[in-house]
């Protein structure tokens, strides 16, 4: 993460300018993720990240909030924030990926890697209130690269908002 300066609230300033895009989220959406309750940084970019906006409330819900500083033309500034409530941990989910593709929950407890003729693979890090029907929703018709056992919230949602693959091909 590069923190170019201070924000007057004494928080750290994300500026993405000089990063590559592609870049870009990946960095955001963790410095999001690892946010303690009632901090926040301020993030600098070129251009308006209304897109990055819509990402991080698909993936985080009222758990975070987004308040614009500064909105161009040349320069926009934001305030990505965690609340000192609705802050509960992520979690995660195991799912059963059977050989057609359809994926179904299956318990905590279920041992991750090949059984009954599928695989069972992790969601992690769902978002605060991210019900089973919604993560497995985003799973139909994943197949994880060959030894991935754990696959991001964050990837699903990348590949359902137009990436190829959320990041798995790569």
């Amino acid at each position: 993460m590069q923190i170019a300066e201070q924000s007057t609230a004494a928080e750290p300033v994300i500026d993405v300018q000089s990063i590559p895009p592609h870049q870009r989220h990946p960095l955001i959406l963790q410095a999001t993720q690892d946010l303690a309750p009632g901090r926040g940084f301020v993030l600098i970019n070129d251009h308006d990240p209304r897109p990055l906006s819509l990402q991080i409330q698909a993936l985080f819900g009222d758990a975070v909030s987004w308040t614009y500083l500064e909105r161009g033309p040349e320069r926009w500034r934001v305030r990505i924030g965690r609340p000192e409530s609705g802050t509960a941990p992520a979690t995660s989910l195991r799912v059963r990926i059977g050989r057609g593709g359809q994926a179904s929950a299956v318990a905590a407890e279920t041992p991750l890697g090949v059984a009954d003729g599928g695989l069972v693979c992790e969601i992690t890090d769902c978002p605060l209130g991210t019900t089973a029907e919604q993560v497995l929703d985003l799973m139909q018709g994943v197949i994880p690269p060959a030894g991935q056992l754990h696959l991001s919230y964050e990837r699903l949602v990348a590949r359902r908002s137009g990436s190829c693959c959320g990041g798995m091909c790569g």
